[in-house]
Formats: structure tokens, sequence, C-alpha cells
């Protein structure tokens, strides 16, 4: 008797312990799902949605026109050329539905801005942006926004193949006939927001010979008419040559018909069972345009990363990565065709010897340790911050004077190297940190090393900078010119692109590529050194 009452008391005490756990649960549960409910939209663009003094811009020209597939309708449309159009080589091209609200210069997505931006760092091809509007019935009254025009929903919710003819067949011979445009699908993309998402993705799933790229923000996958069979026929159908992106948010829309978050989830999970290219990039927004909008740039660089050159990524890359592998930069940038950035280590009395290579140079900078540096045209013992560049075909040696000396060697091939007669080309130097003089200034100061050109860069500059605590260097800018800074001392973080990266100790090293905004801050509370070495 005493064990059964032993187990009852048990059996009660664990059953009252999970009802509390159970109510417990389901009140962090109803906790987060207010909180998400009641979350405020937290959007905002990075520098790549701003305009620069210095990147190139696109020309936006208007036009109308009726139609024939969609007969007694007239529309709006918009074509963007970038600044490096040639007509001599054939463009991508890239179509926006909704056209005039996403080339808005006071809009969620600026896209001829963010256009103009990529297509200068060379993440998108040159590609040509046709901005088209849903057609409105010539007999009816003027609407009282592009989005109330009456041939919108036929047009874009319609899971058929005729908007695709009506832009292949219409509206782009049109373009061609004044422009060079790629009739490779693979170089054409098309895009839209909610109804437009949906008719982005009709127009690759019927014609994926005409587009193969597909951008849906706050896509209307739902059953309007018949949109929400699309996860279906993606699972029962052929795998289709086209890559897709999908952006929505939990707080999309939830009406009759459909909810548009799950919606999408049913999409991104159609196209994971058939092993698509795509990408789903989830928040907590609304139906709009904000967060779409604020990873556009990332959206177009993973859209078009299949045909732009690969490149060595604009990021941080931490000395404690050369550390274990001691190559820690390799690849091509704007202006080399080849670029090494790594980490040597040298003990006491060891001998790195540079064999000659007449179409490479090296510039070498002291992270710590002493070392004897001979050139054939100089030579000299320097030690921490401390730089030796050696010229394309000359030889030397460098011989560590201490157990424990590291450097990196950044050795480069110029995409297109200048001609051999041009002035001021650098001969091979070495310059002694404690030699230069430092120029204080209002953020800190600076210590100049070298101004110039070289055989294989038409400019090539290096200078040390000293920064307060707590400030920017300056606002987020761009320039042509690629450039490294590498910490010395203190701890920063860096505006890159829409990136932000913390480098918190000496030898890590920042790239930012040509045109790519770019911003430092030093985070401690004292000042920070590092060097800027820039080249194109």
């Amino acid at each position: 008797m005493a064990n059964r009452f032993r187990l009852a008391i048990f059996v009660l005490i664990h059953t009252l312990t999970d009802m509390l756990r159970i109510r417990l649960l389901a009140t962090v549960l109803l906790f987060l799902f207010v909180l998400q409910g009641t979350a405020q939209e937290h959007f905002e663009p990075g520098p790549n949605s701003s305009k620069y003094p210095n990147i190139p811009e696109g020309q936006l020209t208007h036009h109308t026109c009726t139609s024939n597939i969609y007969p007694n309708t007239i529309r709006d449309y918009w074509i963007y050329v970038p600044a490096q159009y040639n007509a001599s080589q054939a463009a991508a091209l890239m179509v926006f539905q909704d056209g005039h609200t996403y080339l808005k210069s006071d809009g969620d997505f600026k896209v001829p801005v963010v256009f103009d931006n990529l297509i200068s760092q060379g993440k998108m091809p040159v590609t040509i942006g046709l901005f088209i509007n849903p057609g409105h019935d010539t007999d009816a009254e003027e609407p009282e926004n592009p989005f109330r025009v009456t041939n919108r929903s036929v047009e874009y919710d319609e899971v058929s193949d005729t908007y695709a003819r009506f832009l292949i067949e219409e509206i782009i011979p049109e373009l061609e006939e004044e422009y060079n445009i790629s009739a490779d699908p693979k170089m054409r993309a098309i895009c839209g927001l909610s109804s437009g998402g949906i008719c982005a993705f009709s127009a690759a799933w019927f014609r994926p010979d005409a587009f193969h790229k597909v951008l849906s923000h706050i896509g209307s996958f739902t059953d309007i008419r018949g949109g929400h069979n699309y996860p279906s026929m993606i699972r029962k159908n052929d795998k289709k040559d086209i890559k897709v992106f999908l952006q929505d948010g939990t707080n999309d829309l939830d009406n009759r018909f459909g909810n548009w978050w799950l919606a999408n989830l049913q999409m991104e999970a159609a196209l994971k069972f058939k092993d698509y290219d795509y990408q789903f990039v989830s928040s907590d927004g609304a139906h709009n345009g904000k967060h779409g909008g604020a990873i556009l740039p990332e959206s177009l660089t993973w859209l078009w990363n299949d045909v732009v050159p690969e490149r060595v990524e604009s990021k941080l890359y931490p000395i404690a990565a050369a550390e274990r592998e001691p190559v820690l930069v390799k690849g091509r940038t704007a202006h080399f065709s080849e670029l090494e950035v790594k980490l040597i280590k040298l003990g006491e009395n060891e001998t790195l010897t540079i064999a000659q290579e007449v179409d490479k140079e090296r510039m070498f900078i002291m992270l710590n340790g002493e070392i004897e540096v001979k050139f054939r045209t100089a030579e000299q013992v320097i030690g921490a911050n401390s730089v030796a560049f050696l010229a394309a075909g000359d030889t030397g040696t460098i011989l560590s004077k201490n157990p424990d000396s590291r450097l990196y060697q950044i050795k480069h091939q110029s995409a297109k190297a200048k001609d051999k007669g041009d002035d001021a080309e650098l001969a091979s130097f070495i310059i002694h940190f404690d030699s230069l003089s430092f120029r204080p200034h209002m953020r800190g100061g600076l210590r100049n090393y070298f101004r110039s050109s070289t055989v294989q860069c038409s400019y090539y500059e290096m200078h040390v900078t000293t920064l307060n605590p707590g400030i920017k260097s300056h606002e987020p800018h761009t320039h042509n010119a690629e450039e490294f800074i590498l910490m010395i001392e203190g701890t920063t973080e860096m505006e890159i692109g829409n990136e932000v990266f913390p480098a918190t100790q000496p030898g890590d090293l920042y790239y930012a590529g040509a045109n790519v905004p770019h911003a430092i801050r030093n985070t401690g509370t004292k000042p920070c050194m590092y060097f800027a070495f820039q080249w194109q």
C-alpha cells in the first residue's frame, strides 16, 4: 500500500510539473507572438543604396506604349541605360514590374542608384533596366495611382505565358531597335513585388528560354488567379533552368486569398525539393518594399554572380586565418589579374630569397620583429610598421634578425600594365617607420609613405593613419582605387558595402574593392593606428 501511495504522489508531482512547464511555454510563445506582431519595421538601406559623386550615373528615359496582346490598354515604362553601356557589346537586361516604385529616388528600392554602384563595382554586368507599369484601359478614367490601373491583376496574377509573350513579342523588340541586348537567358532577369513578384516568376517559369533570373519581393503566390498552385507545379514538373530569389516577411498579408508568408514558405520548400538554385531571405516585415529595398544590393549581387568574373571579396580578413593558412587573400580584383597576400614567418637568421618575376611586384609590410632587406638597389635593417617594395624584375633577400619576425607579402600583377615609358615608376625601395614624420590633424594624424606609379599600377599610395577614439575617419565614400586597411594597434569596425566588420587585433586586414563604399571607425577608448594602401 505504501509503495502505491508513493507512486501516486510521484505521478501527481510530475503531472503538475509538466502542466506548469506547458503553461510557461505557452506564455513565452504568446509573448513572442505578440512581440512579433507589434514589431516596428527597422529596415534601413545600406551605403550601396546611396549616390556618390565619382560613380558614373546611368540615364533614364520615359516612354508609353499600347499592346495587341492586351488590347485597348496603355502603359508607362522607363529605360535605364548604364554609363558603361557600349553598343559593340551585348548588355544584360532586367525587367521590373510596377516600374514606377522601383525607380523612385525617394522610394524603398532606388534601383538606378543601386545599379550604378553595383555595375561600377563589377558585381553586376552592364545591365539595361526596363521599368514597366501594368496597362490601363484607354476608356477608363485616370487611376488614382499606378497600382490602381485596370489591368494589373489580369497581367500579373494570371498563371500563364501571356505576360511573358507580351514582353518578348512587343516590348523587348522595341528596346532591341535602340540597344544591343543579349539573347542569352542567363543575361536576363525579371523582378516584381506582390503580384509583380508572381508575375516575374511566371515569366521565367513559362519562358526560361527568355528569362533565367527571378527576383520576387513579397510575392503573391496565393489563390488570386491560381498562383497557390505553383508549389505543386514545381514539385511535379521537370526542373527548369531558372535561378530564383524570394523575399518575404512573417507579417505579410493574411486574407481571403491566402497567407502570403505561408505561400512563400511553400515556394521555398518546393524549390528546395527540386534542387533549384534559389535563395529565400525572410524577416518580420510586412507587405511593403522596406525589407526588399534594404537587401536589394545583396539580392542583385547573388542573382548575377554566375555571369560576372569572380573577384576577391570586399570584407575583413583576420590575421587568425593567416596563422592557420599563410595565404590570406588570393584572386582577381578590378585592377589586378592576380593578387596574393601571404603571411611570412621567419626565425632568427632565417633567410627568404626572392626570385625574379618580370611581371609581378611585391610589397612587404612588417608586423613585428626585425629583418635585414637586401635588394639590388637598396639595403636596410627595418622593424615593425616598416615597408619594402620590390619592383618587377628585381631580386632580393630578407634575413630575420629576430626569433619571431612576421611580415605580409603582397604580390600582384596588373590586369593592364602601364606603358614602360611612363614617368615616376617606382624602383625597389625600403622605408623605415621611424624615418617618417607625423602630421597631426583634428581626427588624429598621418604618416605618408609614398604616392607614385609603378610598372604595374598607375596609382600606388600608402600612408598610416592615427584615428582618435570613438570617431569615423569619414562617412562611407567611394573611389576607383582599391584599398587595404591593415590594423597596427587598437580596435575598429569598418563599413564595407552594406556590411560592418570588426577588427580586434594587429594584422587584421580589411579589403575594399574599387567603388565599394567604405568607412572605418575607432571602437576603442584609445587612438588606433592602421595602414591605408591604395592602388589602381
